[in-house]
């Protein structure tokens, strides 16, 4: 679902480019759902590939429903067209285009996200036709899956960051296939999410660098990018409240795992809350009732994670725990690595050698491939257990 935002500079200086999407940008949809066992897969040019170095796509979208079994596919190829140009190195046959459509559906996927027009930022207003072409040509090719599509519109250029004297008409390009996305989408019932308005605002507002060059998104870039794409879903990327009464002993918002109990001049108490956090900066609200008036600290795990007054915790206290914390990077981490062995594995280095044209030389080496295929599954299995949500034992004590 498009969010309402306050206009920026780009937009008043293209107010008709903008306009001509928002009858689709604010019809209501349901909020996207990822079902157990879904295999998602993620094809498109360097926005794509660049996303598996840091997991914030993937953790984003795993963590909302800890007790599903997913599994994801970056196929992202950086400078790649909806026609697979860029993968136009392998061999002929198969053609580029070939190579795409078997790596896209050789996973079986349920869902595919596409993120493709980034490149045509370099182009003139003519390459959107050709474009959606394309695309609607690529979509038809994998209707036979029967996977729910997402597509995805480019983001701009960051005009702070960015080394182009020409940054101003490559974003009023980019708006434009931004335009043509959003009429696509709901023509082949496909999910449209607006990456390009979100990430000019984030651009504008954020006062740390999003980017490397103004192209290409840092570690903190792909997190906006991350949360962004879960509001325009639907998705809700804030973590739930969690509530405990410390004379009744009820708890909302978690599972409360064991009592609570008094000693020494501390409560202690534990519960598991429903999903992970996993936005650095998410902290997740946290409200004690009925406690004696003073000022109290709340610990996790040993480890201090904020003091205030007993009226401030009746309101509601915002609280990043170190032990989550933990475990959602322990979990980002692991998708890393899965996604930099998977990489390996469906396009090696020396492709063409392996599985290519010239596998008359080295073709003996690639049972090697599949050798990664366990390695990959170990990964899987620990990214399975890493999205469950752990048992917080919490303190609180009296300042």
């Amino acid at each position: 679902m498009g969010r309402k935002r306050p206009p920026n500079i780009l937009m008043r200086r293209l107010p008709c480019l903008f306009l001509i999407a928002l009858p689709v940008l604010a019809q209501a949809q349901a909020p996207f759902e990822l079902q157990d066992r879904d295999r998602v897969v993620l094809a498109g040019d360097g926005l794509i590939e660049r996303a598996q170095r840091y997991g914030y796509l993937e953790l984003a979208l795993t963590t909302p429903w800890p007790d599903r079994a997913l599994t994801f596919r970056n196929l992202g190829w950086s400078g790649d067209t909806v026609r697979g140009e860029a993968r136009d190195h392998y061999t002929n046959p198969p053609t580029a285009y070939e190579h795409l459509i078997e790596q896209i559906t050789t996973p079986d996927p349920t869902v595919i996200i596409l993120g493709y027009g980034g490149a045509l930022a370099f182009k003139d207003a003519g390459a959107i036709q050709p474009f959606t072409e394309g695309l609607n040509t690529l979509l038809d090719d994998l209707a036979a899956t029967e996977a729910r599509c997402v597509l995805l519109s480019p983001i701009p250029h960051d005009p702070r960051s960015s080394p182009n004297p020409e940054v101003e008409r490559l974003n009023e390009q980019l708006a434009r296939v931004r335009d043509a996305l959003a009429t696509v989408a709901p023509a082949r019932a496909c999910r449209f999410v607006d990456l390009f308005g979100g990430m000019t605002e984030a651009f504008a507002q954020s006062p740390a660098p999003l980017t490397t060059d103004g192209l290409h998104l840092n570690a903190e870039g792909y997190r906006h990018l991350a949360a962004l794409m879960l509001d325009e879903l639907g998705i809700a990327s804030s973590p739930p409240s969690l509530m405990v009464d410390m004379q009744s002993g009820r708890v909302e918002g978690g599972q409360r795992v064991g009592a609570i109990e008094r000693e020494d001049g501390a409560i202690r108490f534990s519960l598991t809350p429903p999903a992970l956090s996993w936005k650095a900066d998410g902290g997740r609200l946290v409200t004690i009732k009925r406690l004696a008036r003073g000022d109290y600290t709340l610990w996790s795990e040993g480890q201090a994670a904020v003091t205030a007054t007993a009226s401030e915790w009746e309101r509601g206290v915002s609280v990043d725990l170190p032990a989550e914390r933990m475990q959602v990077e322990a979990l980002r981490a692991a998708i890393v690595d899965k996604n930099a062995l998977y990489f390996r594995q469906y396009r090696p280095q020396n492709e063409t050698y392996l599985v290519g044209f010239r596998r008359y030389e080295q073709g003996q080496n690639a049972p090697e491939l599949d050798q990664l295929g366990p390695l990959i599954d170990e990964l899987e299995n620990e990214i399975g257990r890493l999205q469950r949500p752990r048992p917080l034992v919490l303190s609180l004590t009296r300042e």
